[in-house]
């Protein structure tokens, strides 16, 4: 259908189309600057779409940040059509650059703190607001080359009660979205926060292998069940790379608490590593807290991380329709590729639970060399596929899953309540075979079956593991001491 007649608005081009919506180009006559102008479309939208179409302007509206996409106004076009007037940001989205290179780190960590800012501004609206498709095509630059989060086709309050069939960003959306294991809060954005910067250093998602299966089936399946892995990248400092690991832990606990806090790690990590910290933006209003100059990450916890995969750039997943108590999606604003990728589940809301890091972390760099060599192609993107079934009881890992790869990295993290020690362990190609040797402080060493360890022990009480394979090979060294 053709761009509509708005009065004091000159049509100029197309930006581009989604299921429900096109996005024009207009020039607005009275302050003669160029707009982005969201066009409902006048036949076959639902309800539901009409409703996404409302929360989107009411959403970005009621933000007014400055690393979100300005709403200028709203209005119904002559031929009855609804519409948004919004900034238009001619430098493209964080999509369109990181499919021409993946991004340095400095300028993914700049990227993180803003996004993260954001985020943060819109989970401090009364009731928080979840934006639930944060990925790299939902980021606009701006003319400073800054990053702009648009597309609240989705966003929710999280004490909304609508349960609606909504799409789901296999890629970047977090295990308990996908799989609905768990009620969504505040935390899968955090998630998706994590995982849009990861697919920023590398070029893909972290679940997606290039060359290999990537069917929605196969990349959920992998959410689910593999860790995060490494960025492959030598110029990544590990404290990034352990960052981005709690960031898109399976685990909602064990992420940082919010975006700030996320936003103050990636902060930690930018003055260490560049001797500056990009702003955190807040209301005038609020206090701002600044990260404090230590080498530590604040307020999180490592559980995942893998061995380094191959670079791969254009790998992008598909879109899956889940159920769950949300608002129904929408398509892309501005300056977004044409298709549409809908985002997550929103749940009754739940009291964020806050987990104290006591343990020092210490990881222990293992690299074991593989014969051969294995070149991945770039892969076309994800077909339509279904939800995967459960994974077998009393293991996190498929079975098979790294049958022929040794164990990656151990990562341990130990949590105190009391006198009650809880520690926690993982690392790459696990195997449902694979048991452990605890070494305790006094020389002694312990079998488990599982990767956990707890004790009633007097604070400080170090452990060491070592993982051990059924069939013997891969033999591991001793993790050093970690003591909570």
């Amino acid at each position: 259908m053709a761009q509509p007649e708005i009065e004091g608005l000159s049509f100029q081009g197309a930006l581009g189309a989604g299921g429900f919506a096109d996005v024009y180009l207009y020039r607005q006559a009275v302050l003669d600057r160029l707009v982005a102008v969201k066009v409902l479309r006048a036949t076959g939208v639902t309800d539901e779409a009409v409703a996404r179409f409302v929360t989107e302007a009411n959403a970005m509206a009621a933000l007014s940040h400055p690393h979100v996409a300005q709403v200028y106004s709203v209005g119904a076009a002559a031929d009855g059509r609804r519409y948004i007037v919004m900034g238009y940001y001619p430098g493209g989205s964080l999509a369109d650059k990181v499919s021409q290179a993946p991004l340095p780190v400095s300028d993914v960590l700049r990227i993180g703190v803003q996004l993260c800012s954001a985020v943060a501004a819109a989970h401090g609206l009364t009731p928080p607001l979840l934006h639930r498709d944060i990925k790299p095509s939902n980021v606009l630059i701006d003319q400073y080359g800054d990053p702009v989060l648009t597309d609240f086709g989705v966003a929710t309050w999280l004490d909304a009660p609508d349960a609606r069939e909504i799409g789901v960003s296999v890629g970047w959306a977090a295990p308990e979205v996908i799989l609905r294991t768990a009620p969504v809060d505040q935390r899968a954005d955090v998630y998706s926060l994590g995982a849009l910067l990861w697919n920023l250093l590398v070029g893909r998602p972290a679940f997606v292998i290039p060359g290999g299966d990537n069917s929605v089936r196969a990349v959920m399946a992998r959410t689910r069940d593999l860790p995060v892995p490494s960025t492959g990248r030598a110029d990544v400092p590990p404290a990034l790379e352990r960052l981005l690991a709690q960031a898109m832990s399976k685990d909602p606990g064990m992420r940082p608490a919010s975006a700030e806090a996320l936003a103050r790690a990636l902060g930690v990590i930018e003055r260490t590593e560049f001797g500056s910290v990009t702003p955190f933006k807040v209301k005038a209003d609020k206090a701002v807290r600044i990260a404090p100059v230590t080498s530590e990450v604040p307020e999180v916890r490592t559980r995942l991380q893998a061995a380094p995969q191959v670079v791969a750039q254009g790998v992008v997943p598909g879109r899956v329709t889940v159920s769950g108590p949300a608002l129904v999606g929408d398509e892309k604003t501005a300056n977004q590729e044409a298709a549409v990728s809908e985002a997550a589940v929103v749940a009754s809301p739940i009291g964020r639970r806050r987990l104290i890091a006591i343990a020092a972390l210490i990881v222990v760099a293992v690299l074991v060399a593989v014969a051969g060599s294995l070149w991945l192609t770039r892969s076309g993107g994800v077909e339509d596929g279904t939800t995967p079934s459960p994974t077998p009881s009393g293991s996190t890992w498929q079975a098979g899953v790294g049958a022929n790869l040794p164990p990656g990295v151990v990562i341990i993290s130990c949590v105190r309540d009391g006198g009650a020690l809880d520690c926690r362990w993982d690392y790459a190609n696990a195997l449902n075979t694979d048991t452990y040797l605890v070494k305790l402080p006094d020389g002694t060493e312990q079998s488990v079956g599982e990767p956990g360890f707890t004790a009633e022990a007097p604070s400080p009480y170090c452990i060491q593991v070592k993982v051990v394979r059924q069939d013997g090979r891969f033999p591991q060294d001793w993790t050093d001491p970690v003591c909570g």
